[in-house]
């Protein structure tokens, strides 16, 4: 979704209004095409998603995941202007908290089974 909402935010930009955003070395790379990086350029990998087979510690790192995003959009949020880009951004913050309910449900069965023992 986020890949999309800054697809539609670029697709009428000017090269002007891409220079004023500091976005000339990914135009160059990509146009407008979508690549996706971090805030930084750093491109996504999957190199630091883990799974350790244990369901208790794969919970806690799910969670924890949900919590980052939650808090990255809430950044986003806070940096937003635009009503069309802040309400998706709502949007996608309450499924982060869904989310994390759900995998704290789930842990805490696991947990009272004894499963976090094993």
């Amino acid at each position: 979704m986020i890949n999309t909402m800054i697809f539609q935010l670029m697709q009428n930009a000017t090269i002007k209004e891409i220079k004023e955003a500091g976005l000339e070395g990914v135009y160059a790379e990509h146009g407008i095409g979508q690549y996706p990086t971090d805030a930084n350029g750093v491109p996504f990998t999957v190199t630091y998603f883990s799974s350790t087979g244990d369901p208790v510690a794969d919970l806690s790192e799910d969670m924890a995941a949900e919590q980052k995003a939650r808090a990255v959009y809430e950044n986003l949020i806070d940096l937003a202007t635009d009503k069309d880009v802040i309400e998706p951004l709502l949007w996608l913050r309450q499924r982060e908290v869904v989310h994390f309910n759900r995998f704290k449900e789930l842990y805490d069965e696991y947990v009272s089974k004894g499963y976090d023992q094993q």
